[in-house]
């Protein structure tokens, strides 16, 4: 007789759990969508503060570097700033993919490198 007090209670058991399992699924996935893109952000930056970097090169020819970096990658390229002199910085801000709501939309990193000075061999 016990078995008919308790029918029913397994499917409300299921109806809590699976919404709380799936959610905390999505979240890892969305996790790894967010980290993925920060590092081709990071590897948009690095490759535009390098090409900046260079004794000949401008700013723009490292802003274009930048989003040539990143959107060679796949990612979608909100913004690609390249600034400085003596230190060349790249900051690029990438899309995240939005699996969960409520995660953040874009990921932004920024590179510094120091700028390549040609010294001749007397001056050295």
């Amino acid at each position: 007789m016990s078995g008919r007090r308790d029918s029913g209670t397994t499917v409300v058991e299921y109806v809590v759990v699976i919404p709380v399992v799936f959610t905390l699924v999505l979240a890892g996935v969305q996790a790894a969508v967010y980290f993925h893109a920060a590092n081709l952000a990071s590897n948009a930056a690095s490759r535009g503060a390098i090409e900046a970097s260079h004794r000949n090169a401008t700013v723009a020819d490292g802003a274009l570097e930048s989003a040539r970096a990143a959107s060679e990658s796949g990612a979608v390229v909100m913004r690609a700033v390249v600034r400085g002199t003596p230190v060349m910085e790249a900051t690029v801000q990438v899309r995240v993919a939005r699996v969960v709501p409520f995660f953040p939309s874009s990921v932004t990193r920024t590179v510094r490198v120091p700028k390549e000075r040609y010294i001749p061999e007397v001056a050295r």
